[in-house]
């Protein structure tokens, strides 16, 4: 199901970079496997490689991975750089908006755990306009749902 909800993402990123003005967002899902009792810092690394270092971390809540998803795609940028506004006020955009943010919500309601954190380095996208991070701990596996838009 991850390959499936990254492919999503891809479609959704691709239209939101189509007649754009300096702007490329990246969404998508890491799963980890069975990885349970794992710290935070292993998991990232071993999803990105000894360079990445989280700087900080925080208990989080299923709705504010929404909220941040939401608030991502919605993203309008400024004069100098943003999205593909056409794309942004589509019916299009509402309904791949909808069933990314859906298609979340059931690995959410599977999670047990949510933990906010972000990169110090080694961050698998260039975040500049607005970036996110969440571990999604469930029974089976750990999921890393990470996020950024740059220039």
């Amino acid at each position: 199901m991850e390959a499936e909800i990254n492919k999503w993402f891809e479609n959704v990123s691709r239209k939101l970079f189509r007649n754009s003005l300096n702007y490329c967002a990246d969404f998508r899902l890491f799963p980890c496997g069975k990885t349970q009792g794992i710290t935070l810092e292993n998991l990232v690394q071993t999803a990105f490689g000894n360079q990445a270092v989280v700087g900080g971390s925080n208990e989080s809540t299923k709705q504010e991975v929404i909220d941040e998803l939401s608030k991502a795609l919605k993203y309008r940028g400024d004069h100098g750089s943003h999205p593909s506004l056409d794309y942004l006020d589509s019916l299009e955009s509402k309904k791949d908006f909808d069933l990314v943010i859906s298609t979340i919500k059931i690995f959410l309601d599977q999670s047990i755990r949510v933990v906010a954190f972000w990169l110090k380095d080694g961050h698998p996208f260039y975040p500049v306009f607005w970036d996110f991070a969440f571990l999604i701990e469930t029974d089976e596996s750990n999921i890393l749902f990470i996020g950024s838009s740059s220039d």
